[in-house]
């Protein structure tokens, strides 16, 4: 990659260089999300596919949960359910689809704020982070989210020197079609009140006359919310009231953590979605500040990754530290270090980034890309015989239940004689089948060469055994 870089060196601005990048950075996330590939994981994705149906059958639907009312994901794969049919290619089709739209926007974002080679150079940085690429296989409202935001800050860039006010509106309307997709887009958007209080770089006008473009979304979106359930703010209540009882451990969501105080800032630095980007960040913002970079341009981006980090930290307890929260400040600073490898000499710059992507890569190589393992061993021991009955724990059932719909199956049942376990809690039990967990990539090459470390596997090896 670092020589292919370096071949469209000083022609950044031809129309074969500007192909040429953009080859290479669709390679890249194509690497990437093949590299991370997952794909359904009957979590929120379930929620989002149930959602999807109901539109798909021509029925326009309020939402019944905090998920299905996220209607720009939920929207775009009902549209894949109509194209593909009620099956989980629907679901790939509109987690890749979103995954293509968020890095060819973030690409262009990256361009106007850092020029044509610090916007390859960025989109490089965002197509092959971790955090990103994960969810070209999941549907998710990370990647729609961050893509609005974009957006709206690609939009506002643009107005910069001359703000017209219907462009601003148009930002701020992108903006508020980013809250659709997630209520927390706020705590991004909060970053755009210090730029208000300060007037610059944009005029205040220019920042209200965002607001008012997204309140224009909102108000729409709160008009069907009554015409269909009599109560304007029904989304709101259903966000609000959806994880009350919240008692998840942060550990939980593979962090480290030391003290509250440190805990976000741990998060950044030490999570294998982020790699090394985020201490790449701080040699980054050290050069660039006297380097003649135009942070008027990164303004918005920087507002909104800080205030969505100092936000998410302070409210930990309710939110809880998932990576994917950072997804703002992951963007803000991506495109920083693409800036600032930019600047750098060509070879150096090149080499940097492709060592950067390399390492990217081969961390997702290390992730469980089979994380419901356990459903999906249940649905094949079930399609293995159809008329026998089977069953397993309930949280197993509970994941493999939309797999089993899928499959047509209906004999996982309660009352079975036959049961799926794990191989460690056979306990001497009659062994009808047994299900190996499969290797995480990285497994599976060190496997190849006669190399089999345990914790590379995709979860515990699973017996189906007779009651």
């Amino acid at each position: 990659m670092a020589s292919a870089a370096r071949r469209f060196e000083g022609q950044s601005g031809t129309g074969a260089s500007g192909i040429g990048w953009a080859l290479i950075i669709a390679l890249v996330a194509v690497i990437s999300a093949a590299a991370g590939w997952t794909g359904f994981i009957a979590s929120d994705d379930e929620l989002y596919y149930q959602g999807a149906l109901r539109w798909a059958a021509g029925e326009p639907f309020a939402g019944d949960n905090h998920w299905t009312t996220r209607f720009p994901l939920v929207l775009t794969l009902a549209g894949m359910v109509k194209l593909a049919g009620p099956n989980v290619m629907a679901l790939h089709l509109a987690a890749i689809l979103w995954f293509a739209i968020f890095v060819a926007m973030g690409t262009l974002l990256a361009r106007r704020i850092a020029g044509e080679r610090g916007g390859w150079f960025g989109g490089l940085m965002l197509a092959a982070l971790p955090l990103n690429a994960l969810g070209a296989s999941i549907v998710n409202c990370d990647l729609p989210e961050a893509t609005f935001l974009m957006l709206g800050a690609w939009l506002l860039i643009g107005e910069l020197e001359r703000p017209r006010l219907l462009r601003c509106v148009l930002a701020g309307a992108a903006l508020g079609m980013a809250m659709l997709c997630r209520e927390t887009a706020v705590l991004a958007l909060s970053g755009f009140g210090i730029l208000f209080l300060m007037g610059r770089p944009f005029p205040r006008w220019a920042i209200f006359a965002a607001g008012c473009g997204a309140a224009l979304v909102l108000i729409g979106e709160a008009a069907f919310q009554w015409a269909m359930t009599g109560d304007p703010l029904h989304r709101y209540g259903l966000a609000f009231n959806h994880d009350s009882d919240l008692n998840r451990a942060a550990n939980e969501e593979g962090n480290l953590l030391v003290h509250p105080a440190i805990d976000p800032l741990l998060v950044l630095l030490i999570n294998n979605e982020f790699v090394l980007l985020f201490w790449l960040a701080i040699p980054a913002t050290l050069s660039l500040l006297g380097s003649g970079f135009d942070w008027r341009r990164f303004a918005p981006v920087l507002a909104m990754g800080a205030a969505s980090f100092l936000l998410v930290a302070l409210l930990s307890t309710k939110l809880v530290l998932n990576p994917r929260y950072f997804t703002p400040t992951a963007t803000a600073a991506a495109i920083l270090v693409g800036a600032w490898l930019a600047r750098m000499p060509a070879r150096r710059g090149a080499t940097l980034l492709a060592l950067v992507v390399l390492l990217n890569v081969g961390m997702m190589t290390l992730q469980n890309n089979h994380p419901r393992f356990a459903s999906e061993a249940l649905t094949e021991a079930a399609a293995a015989d159809p008329a026998r009955a089977v069953t397993s724990d309930t949280d197993t059932v509970t994941r493999a239940r939309q797999r089993l719909l899928w499959a047509g199956l209906d004999n996982v049942r309660p009352d079975a004689s036959f049961e799926l376990v794990r191989s460690s809690d056979v306990q001497g039990r009659e062994i009808v089948a047994e299900y190996p967990a499969p290797w995480r990539p990285a497994g599976w090459i060190a496997s190849r060469f006669g190399i089999e470390i345990g914790r590379l596997k995709a979860g515990e090896d699973m017996a189906l055994v007779r009651r």
